[in-house]
């Protein structure tokens, strides 16, 4: 399950069953009225969409990388991120282990 390409963590049908009940919290986000309860009460709306405690302990550090090791798709951890505030170069940082400003000049931003 370790599987990497350049780098990246290569999504894949057994990754995609671990993070199943994360991805699908997740998607859930994209409706206006769900990003609300989720503001409102994360540990509750987590709860309410069966994410066992190590989940929820991945998405309350904001551990971006972790959930993407846990299985989370990157387009669906982009939705949480969004959901918290954090922008898609945030999570890029992270994932990277870098600060934004290293990532940023990384880029040539």
């Amino acid at each position: 399950m370790n599987e990497m390409v350049s780098g990246a963590i290569v999504f894949n049908g057994e990754r995609s069953r671990q993070g199943y009940r994360l991805n699908r919290m997740a998607m859930s986000l994209t409706s206006a009225e769900n990003r609300t309860r989720f503001q409102t009460d994360e540990v509750a709306y987590m709860r309410d969409a069966g994410l066992h405690a190590g989940e929820q302990e991945l998405v309350r550090r904001r551990d971006w990388k972790g959930m993407l090791e846990h299985g989370a798709s990157i387009y669906l951890v982009i939705k949480i991120a969004g959901a918290v505030g954090h922008s898609l170069q945030q999570v890029g940082a992270h994932t990277a282990g870098m600060t934004l400003d290293e990532f940023h000049a990384r880029k040539g931003h």
